[in-house]
């Protein structure tokens, strides 16, 4: 975790403050980190990131599970709709990060995509 905060406050330094939420910051940067454990064929999913729930294992703050979501990059041209990625991921000490599932959604709607990106329509 130390980790995590620590890219966290590099980040902001990097790219200074420039009004965007702490929360919104500190969600990209935690699906960075853990979208680089999927295999290369899900590269491109990484419009919108959005870590949808994370809950400790057994209340331990070192172990949790992840469920995170992203839009593929080649919707953003507008003449094709969105695919967008969902994954679950364990993450704790003595096994690291571990994926274990993805699931892939074909085509979505532009209101869900618009709401991926936390945009009202």
């Amino acid at each position: 975790m130390k980790k995590i905060i620590m890219m966290f406050v590099v980040g902001l330094l990097l790219v200074g403050w420039n009004g965007i939420p702490k929360n919104e910051l500190l969600e990209e940067t935690l699906y960075s980190r853990y979208h680089s454990y999927l295999e290369q064929t899900y590269s491109d999913f990484i419009l919108c990131p959005k870590i949808d729930k994370i809950e400790r294992i057994d209340g331990d703050i070192r172990r949790h599970t992840v469920n995170a979501s992203g839009l593929d990059y080649d919707g953003h041209h507008g003449d094709i709709p969105y695919d967008r990625i969902h994954f679950t991921l364990t993450d704790t000490p003595e096994k690291g990060v571990v994926i274990n599932q993805v699931r892939l959604e074909k085509g979505i709607p532009e209101k869900e995509s618009l709401k991926q990106c936390g945009k009202r329509n």
